[in-house]
């Protein structure tokens, strides 16, 4: 019934939206989820809940663009649990407007974030599995799938995604002799306040939840422990 019993489970930007909902898939699985985000309010709220709920989790204020930060973070989970299993990189901005006028700075702030602070979190975790192996799951976007339908406005975060895709496919091939799988979930339009604040007038049916269970799938080795470099596609088209 608890397949992850005893794992340690990282999932940045945990707060709120997916990455919450991820956290308690993870607990309700037996994991130990350590609830990552730089809002302490959100985190508070969110582990108060699991807590609530007789799961086991933990907070970790965390701005995952800073590396020493993300140093250190990875430093005092090793120190007090002696291990990670499972590192969910979920934390991410969203930034719009016309190309044209996007100023460099917010360009470099959304990658930074998006793709760097996955980068620095994946870097971290295969230091902590190479011994015993994991499973880290990066969250890309519908948005960063070819062929799919793009917006204007929105071409950081596209290639922010793009990118992320392709994190995941070179790390599944460095993980592959130590044992860590590492696979993405891509979702398109989930109800979450990140949509809300971007683009209120799309409708979606498609809850954080619903992308939770997905992620939760292939942290689980139980369920999928014959795939790695995957990215699974999560659209409803509701």
């Amino acid at each position: 019934m608890f397949p992850l019993h005893d794992q340690v489970a990282l999932v940045t930007g945990g707060g709120r939206g997916i990455g919450a909902a991820t956290a308690e898939a993870l607990a309700r699985k037996g994991a130990h989820a350590i609830v990552a985000s730089r809002t302490e309010s959100e985190l508070a709220i969110t582990v108060a809940r699991l807590r609530s709920l007789g799961l086991s989790a933990s907070t970790l204020v965390l701005d995952v663009a800073d590396a020493i930060a993300v140093e250190m973070a990875f430093t005092r989970i090793g120190n007090e649990f002696g291990r990670l299993d499972i590192l969910v990189n979920n934390a991410a901005i969203l930034l719009s407007g016309p190309f044209a006028d996007m100023a460099m700075s917010d360009w470099d702030r959304l990658m930074a974030i998006n793709l760097r602070g996955a980068m620095l979190c994946a870097q971290q975790a295969f230091r902590l599995m190479r011994e015993q192996g994991g499973s880290i799951v990066n969250v890309s976007s519908l948005g960063g799938v070819a062929g799919t339908e793009k917006f204007p406005g929105y071409a950081a975060y596209t290639v922010s995604k793009f990118a992320l895709t392709g994190l995941t496919e070179a790390l599944a091939a460095e993980g592959k002799s130590l044992k860590i799988r590492v696979n993405g979930v891509a979702p398109g339009a989930v109800d979450t306040t990140m949509l809300r604040q971007a683009a209120p007038h799309l409708r979606t049916q498609t809850t954080p939840a619903d992308v939770a269970k997905v992620i939760a799938f292939l942290c689980d080795p139980s369920q999928s422990a014959c795939m790695t470099g995957a990215t699974l596609v999560i659209d409803s088209n509701l």
